[in-house]
């Protein structure tokens, strides 16, 4: 071995561990989970010592300033300078230390070389630990991922190893385990017998290799303070420096069940959850509570919410219920300083501006509101999003609060108006745009994400905690960048047991899929949740099938040792999340062909029951996998919500055809609800005008049977208006003759550089015996090809036409923009793989509002046959207002063909209209504002304005007037006649 390298292990040696008797208790505990990480690795198990002179051979010390003899001495003698480390919160470094400078200082008997990792303080210590377990290729997630671990003959480590790790960038990081049954609850009680230490041991080890330092336990059906047994999950939370709080509703370390144990006519506490008619009872069961938990390390929730997290009962009137509020923190901070632990200048405290609390901090009109109160100085103030993952109100940029600003957040919620527990449903992006808008706005002492069950959630979760801790890595400074933190993670989890290749596919399944997924929530998905007219249902199917089948190859050829971990982390979700997609699809396709009288609709029927089978089993298959590891998991309610929760959910309807007693043919268009067969007299006939427009190429026409047995058809041309057949050149279809059991697709396809100047009908017959129907095929030249002559090269080039009176565009589908590269440090960031239409425009760096002139635009290129007015409607994600001072909007404005041809920059000439983005009336998170609650389920939002297009080309622009708005896609619309 080479003198400039370390040897952890080999087949004949292994590093001896060093936790000095100083050390804090939680540092020897740590050191036992190293350890067995090592064996993991090695198959050996190091040996930990606290007594130096009991260690030889090579050595690896753990040590915390402040509290390590050996450190200490390191210091002095110039060994380690720990001055990048001192005084810093959570912070270590990694030092290797060769023999002849550990000559003169007494570690061990003959030590050869060491490995100090030392902390500033108990965590950073920890966090130094663990990044050891990952150097061995040991991932945060081997528990609660099943990651594998890869054997290694031997292992040795150089000076690249050493570093100073960075100070995290959010204080307090951390989740909270909700919404815990069935699935966690079962789970805990089947694998622990509830929730106790020992289970709680699992979730504060995940929270520290994670670089997290904040838990609320799970909180419905269990009291941490009291199923430990006892103060046993306390005591080990603060023995490993776990800071333990209490959910947004659980004020002084009392978890809300206790209530429900302690209260009682007869009690100290009374019976009242209300402050007005019980304040001495509560004051008394809070103080209680202080001073049985203060003395481990906790940030008190002060405030008060309802019982079991509901509305706060109050007299009535606004003035009144934040009197009553203030009233409650002033005494819960008298009982807490009077309940702290000796020495101790005092806790950090934090109050959950959640729902009905945010209007008592705002206040509203002439009622002044929390915000400005000094009562509130020295409180962390945690501000929520709407409880489906976008921002409601933040504060003030240029604000300064003394104790700090904290953002409650949710990977999984259980509430109205449509309730999502069941498998990961968002994607990295959405957490990068809405998190990193928070942090710029200063909120960054506490970040608390909601993982519901948290199995299921390893993926964002990891995430959302490594953009806490390193933002500086992962934050405003690196847009689309969750691919590359995708694939960096996947090699954390699989390493050297997968290929590039694999870890690619790996990439593109969790990007692509846990979009897909996101794009409408498991529980809020039904069957006419993607359209059949239009084709959109298909488009859809076709996209998971792809996928799904892309993950069923890639389970097949991993490597065995990776399985397991490729099941718990990908498989499980995305095979689970694909299988409901297609079961709603399916029994959308099902009642449509029945609606149509078509027998294919019980191919559909059968492949929903399919689909209904496969539910249940995935769910079985998962949770007995691994010898039974996550039992319990996944069972949740999840499909056919019907309301905001599993009451009275269902699985889709279907519908079966009793078929004709004999073959007969029907036709009509994909999607479509008119059907063309057999007629007396003149043919059924469609008009098909698609090739009238630019851009469209090909039509689908399904020719399907509602009877029994089979039929031949043919497909031919016939003349129309005297014309032959070869004057139809322009025109091909896939389908001559074909035997139709259920239904077959004929594929017309227009040759659009053969298409005449004027417009010619070309007639498709298709014929079953004496059954006849006439698809009539219209086309012509559009006049776009000649006036692209006309107009500058870069509109021309990424114009957009007019399809049947309606224009469809995606935000980067324009052809100038304000883009942020050059446009300084202001301008427009396309966002990828976001939203539900997978791509975002947005105004970047965020702020609440831009200088008119400064505003950024985009400009879109668009092409009319014939001048017209037309509803623009801009469709953006489901953003939220974050302040309450201002309105919030867009404008847009047109610029026509002839002022382009003079050169007139977009808008120089225009009247730009304003889209105001939210009504007076929006109230984020609230179920009853129609507004924010379809667009939590659709993931859109939508605002129009009317505007008038002259024939040929437009421009059509979009200012961004602040950094809320993210644009997904422009679509305009003829309007045929006055609206009413």
């Amino acid at each position: 071995m080479e003198k400039s390298k370390m040897r952890l292990f080999d087949e004949s040696a292994i590093v001896t561990f060093v936790v000095e008797k100083e050390s804090d208790v939680g540092i020897y505990a740590i050191a036992k989970k190293v350890a067995a990480d090592m064996e993991m690795v090695s198959g050996r198990r190091p040996g930990i010592v606290e007594d130096c002179s009991q260690a030889s051979g090579d050595i690896v010390l753990f040590a915390q300033l402040g509290k390590s003899p050996i450190l200490k001495q390191l210091e002095l003698t110039g060994r380690i300078d720990a001055k990048s480390v001192r005084g810093k919160r959570e912070v270590y470094g990694i030092r290797l230390l060769k023999e002849e400078q550990l000559a003169d200082i007494k570690i061990g008997n003959h030590c050869s070389q060491a490995l100090v990792i030392y902390g500033s303080d108990k965590r950073g210590t920890i966090y130094g630990m663990f990044h050891l377990s990952e150097l061995m290729g040991v991932s945060p997630l081997v528990f609660w991922g099943d990651a594998p671990v890869q054997h290694k003959e031997r292992m040795e480590l150089d000076a690249s190893v050493e570093m100073i790790s960075k100070e995290p960038s959010v204080k307090y990081r951390g989740f909270f385990i909700n919404d815990e049954w069935p699935c966690f609850g079962t789970w805990a009680f089947h694998h622990f017998g509830g929730f106790n230490a020992d289970m709680y041991d699992k979730v504060f080890e995940l929270l520290l290799r994670l670089k997290g330092n904040y838990l609320w336990p799970a909180m419905w059906t269990s009291c941490f303070a009291l199923d430990g047994p006892g103060e046993e999950s306390a005591r080990l939370a603060d023995k490993y420096g776990v800071i333990m709080g209490n959910s947004h509703h659980e004020p002084c370390l009392r978890a809300g069940e206790e209530w429900d144990i302690y209260k009682g006519e007869n009690g100290s506490y009374g019976s009242e959850w209300n402050y007005m008619i019980n304040k001495e009872g509560l004051l008394k069961y809070w103080e209680d509570g202080l001073k049985r938990s203060c003395k481990y390390e906790n940030i008190i929730t002060v405030g008060m919410r309802g019982e079991r997290d509901s509305k706060l009962e109050g007299p009535g009137s606004l003035q009144e219920n934040i009197d009553i509020l203030k009233d409650i923190i002033t005494e819960q901070k008298k009982l807490i300083q009077a309940n702290i632990r000796p020495g101790e200048k005092g806790f950090p405290m934090l109050l959950a501006i959640y729902k009905e609390v945010e209007q008592y901090y705002y206040g509203c009109g002439e009622t002044v509101g929390l915000k400005d109160w000094d009562g509130l100085q020295d409180i962390i103030l945690m501000f929520c999003e709407d409880n489906f993952g976008h921002m409601r109100y933040l504060p003030e940029k240029e604000a300064s609060h003394q104790g700090g600003y904290g953002m409650y957040y949710h990977l999984d919620y259980h509430g109205a108006p449509i309730s999502y527990e069941w498998i990961n449903s968002t994607p990295l992006t959405a957490i990068w745009e809405q998190m990193t808008l928070a942090y710029e706005q200063g909120v960054r002492t506490v970040w608390m994400v909601n993982v519901g069950d948290l199995k299921g959630n390893e993926f964002p979760l990891s995430y959302f905690m490594e953009l806490a801790y390193d933002f500086e890595t992962w934050g405003s400074s690196a847009p689309n960048s969750t691919r590359t933190f995708t694939r960096l993670w996947l090699q954390k989890q699989f390493g050297g047991l997968v290929t590039a290749a694999q870890i690619d596919c790996m990439e593109l399944l969790l990007t692509k899929g846990t979009a897909w997924i996101g794009k409408c929530r498991p529980e809020a998905l039904k069957s006419d949740t993607y359209r059949q007219a239009d084709g959109e249902a298909d488009r859809v199917l076709e996209a998971i099938c792809e996928l799904e089948q892309r993950l069923l190859e890639l389970e097949k050829e991993l490597a065995v040792e990776a399985k397991e971990g490729f099941y718990s982390m990908i498989y499980n979700q995305l095979k689970m999340g694909f299988n409901l997609i297609q079961m709603q699809i399916s029994a959308g396709k099902n009642a449509h062909y029945a609606s149509l009288g078509k027998k294919a609709a019980n191919i559909w029927a059968d492949r929903v029951r399919e689909c209904i089978e496969a539910d249940r089993q995935l769910v079985c298959t998962a949770g007995s996998r691994n010898n039974g590891k996550w039992h319990g998991m996944w069972t949740g309610s999840h499909v056919g919500f019907v309301k905001w929760n599993e009451d009275g959910c269902r699985y889709p309807l279907r519908t079966y055809v009793t078929p004709f007693e004999r073959p007969r043919m029907v036709v009509s268009r994909v999607g479509g609800d008119r059907i063309l067969c057999k007629n007396y007299g003149e043919p059924d006939s469609m008009e098909i005008l698609d090739f009238l427009y630019e851009g469209i190429s090909d039509v689908w026409i399904e020719i399907a049977n509602s009877g029994e047995g089979k039929f031949v058809c043919g497909v031919e041309a016939q003349k129309v208006g005297g014309r032959s057949l070869e004057t139809c050149n322009w025109l091909t279809w896939e389908l001559t003759c074909a035997q139709v059991e259920y239904q077959e697709l004929l594929h017309i396809h227009c040759c659009r550089e053969k298409l005449p100047k004027q417009e010619e009908i070309c007639r498709v017959q298709i014929t079953e015996k004496d059954a006849v129907v006439y698809l009539n095929v219209h086309g012509k030249r559009t006049g776009l090809e000649t006036a692209k002559k006309e107009i500058q090269s870069g509109a021309a080039g990424r114009t957009h036409t007019e399809y049947c009176g309606r224009i469809c565009i995606p935000a980067d589908g324009f052809f100038k923009a304000d883009l942020l590269s050059s446009h300084g440090t202001l301008g427009l960031l396309v966002l990828e793989d976001f939203g539900f239409y997978g791509i975002g425009l947005k105004a970047f760096p965020f702020q609440t509002e831009y200088e008119e002139a400064l505003a950024p635009k985009a400009v879109y290129s668009i092409y009319v046959q014939e001048a017209g007015d037309y509803i623009l409607t801009l469709y953006l994600a489901p953003s939220n207002p974050v302040s309450p001072k201002r309105q919030w909007y867009l404008s847009a404005g047109v610029t026509s063909q002839g002022q382009i041809k003079q050169g007139e920059e977009a808008g120089q000439s225009t009247e730009w209209r304003r889209l105001q983005l939210f009504p007076e009336d929006y109230r984020a998170g609230e179920a009853d504002c129609r507004m924010w609650a379809e667009g939590v389920i659709s993931q859109i939002h939508t605002v129009e304005t009317r505007l008038r297009l002259r024939q040929g080309f437009n421009q059509v622009s979009i200012r961004f007037h602040d950094g809320v708005a993210v644009l997904e896609r422009l679509v305009l619309e003829r309007i045929v006649e006055d609206r009413p």
